[in-house]
């Protein structure tokens, strides 16, 4: 299953790439709040979009996210007057890899200078699980939708500010079978960075 997704990701990254007329990559950073952890996180993607015309592109999209928090248990005797708990570290890391599609009001970028987009994407994340005595890895199908605007940063650029926010779906399994839910809020900022526009 992964290696049929990553062969189909890699196929429609270089086919779309000899019809590209508006290719750019996007850098983004920002946060997200995933379900079952229920905590503020970071999150990144960077994307490829290979443009089919000035309204339409297609894509690959990977990124990083690092959720972490501390939890404490009960009080226990640290000296005679003293009383504390025992802190343990929980780390969540995630990797999603997905193809994406963008639908861009491009007529807008020329008259006003700003252009809304949406991008919907579907393909496969893992999710590692870190904390003191157990760890674990979580993987599984996922899809995301987001909404945008890239705003132009000047006459002369073709580089653009982006600003995204949308939905990320990704119930995530271990290899025994216990579930996690990564599904949740993401919000980005970043820059648009053309490679190529015909």
């Amino acid at each position: 299953m992964k290696r049929k997704l990553f062969l189909t990701l890699t196929i429609l990254a270089f086919s779309t790439a000899l019809f590209a007329q508006a290719t750019s990559v996007h850098v983004k950073g920002g946060v997200q709040y995933p379900s079952d952890p229920d905590k503020l996180g970071f999150d990144s993607a960077l994307t490829f979009n290979l443009g089919l015309d000035k309204y339409f592109t297609l894509g690959v999209e990977s990124g990083f996210g690092w959720l972490k928090w501390k939890d404490k248990d009960a009080s226990t005797d640290v000296g005679k007057k003293l009383q504390g708990g025992q802190v343990e570290k929980t780390n969540l890391y995630s990797l999603p890899l997905l193809a994406v599609a963008t639908i861009r009001l491009a007529d807008m970028m020329e008259d006003y200078g700003f252009m809304p987009y949406v991008t919907g994407g579907a393909g496969y994340s893992w999710t590692w699980y870190r904390e003191p005595g157990y760890k674990s890895r979580f993987d599984g199908f996922t899809w995301q939708a987001v909404g945008g605007v890239e705003i132009k940063l000047g006459e002369g650029s073709g580089l653009a500010f982006i600003i995204e926010a949308g939905y990320r779906g990704a119930a995530v399994e271990n290899s025994n079978k216990v579930e996690i839910d990564m599904s949740g809020f993401i919000g980005r900022v970043g820059v648009s960075i053309p490679i190529a526009y015909e």
